[in-house]
């Protein structure tokens, strides 16, 4: 699938390690939404979602300085994220 806007891009500045990232995606219109994580790749392709729907998806990243999570979609969204730290 192809996403005409700019992906929305958060980034976490962690220290070196193992972390449990959490993230949240609260949907403002019906839309097709895929998330990409730099170190690891695509964590959700061309997944669903619903006006007024939240969805919490849950993932482990190895990483040497940052977390970069892009979130593609085409409707209006808000996202937030935790970096929970598991091991070195």
């Amino acid at each position: 699938m192809t996403f005409e806007l700019e992906p929305l891009l958060i980034d976490l500045t962690v220290p070196k390690g193992c972390y449990e990232v959490t993230l949240t995606i609260k949907s403002e219109s019906d839309t097709v939404f895929s998330v990409y994580e730099e170190n690891i790749g695509y964590v959700a392709e061309n997944e669903t979602i619903k006006n007024g729907e939240c969805r919490d998806l849950t993932f482990i990243v190895t990483t040497d300085e940052n977390i970069s999570v892009m979130i593609y979609c085409d409707g209006n969204i808000t996202s937030t994220a935790i970096a929970s730290y598991i091991s070195a």
